[in-house]
């Protein structure tokens, strides 16, 4: 048995010693190996790495394509998983849907309709509930005027804030009518 295993190592050191391997360019390896410290940190996209590392006066094009096909072909980089988290960030903070989708193509992502649900459905976040919260945030540390003027100029103001955000003009109206509704309702009742 221990013949047979001495047979085998001898067997593969001959093979390593035989067979040429062509040399890796060190830069080459250098670049690959950020990569990869970058990556586990946290989640790129494609675009973004190449981004990155192109940041680096010392990084060639050359090298950052052959290193980045590298970390393809080891299935290192998880665009879904990106995606996710970018959709994720943007929902948590009241972005709509095409508010995302054009910050996503900033950056070279498409997205498909069925993550934007999944992520909505993780974080228990409706569109309208989004907005709610945008205008109650907008509206929390402000007394709402009984002045007709004072009161249309802090609704145009709250309305801009959630058309910033991507909201519809339509929803974003009713959601800032029913809160502000609310709040006059409550000023004629002391």
């Amino acid at each position: 048995m221990n013949d047979d295993l001495e047979n085998l190592k001898k067997k593969i050191s001959e093979v390593k010693v035989s067979t040429p391997r062509p040399e890796e360019d060190p830069d080459v390896r250098r670049i690959y190996n950020y990569c990869v410290h970058l990556i586990a940190r946290q989640d790129y996209s494609e675009y973004k790495l190449r981004q990155k590392l192109r940041s680096k006066p010392q990084n060639l094009p050359h090298m950052i394509e052959e290193a980045i096909g590298k970390i393809k072909a080891k299935g290192l980089l998880r665009e879904e998983s990106y995606r996710r988290l970018f959709i994720r960030k943007w929902m948590m903070k009241g972005e709509a849907e095409d508010k995302i989708r054009k910050r996503g193509a900033m950056e070279k992502l498409e997205f498909d309709t069925e993550e934007f649900e999944q992520v909505a459905k993780e974080l228990g976040i409706s569109d309208d509930d989004s907005i709610e919260k945008l205008v109650a945030k907008k509206l929390r540390s402000k007394t709402i005027p009984t002045e007709w003027q004072e009161k249309a100029k802090l609704r145009d103001k709250t309305l801009r804030f959630l058309i910033s955000k991507g909201h519809g003009f339509s929803e974003a109206r009713k959601a800032i009518d029913k809160f502000m509704g609310k709040g006059t309702s409550s000023d004629l009742d002391e």
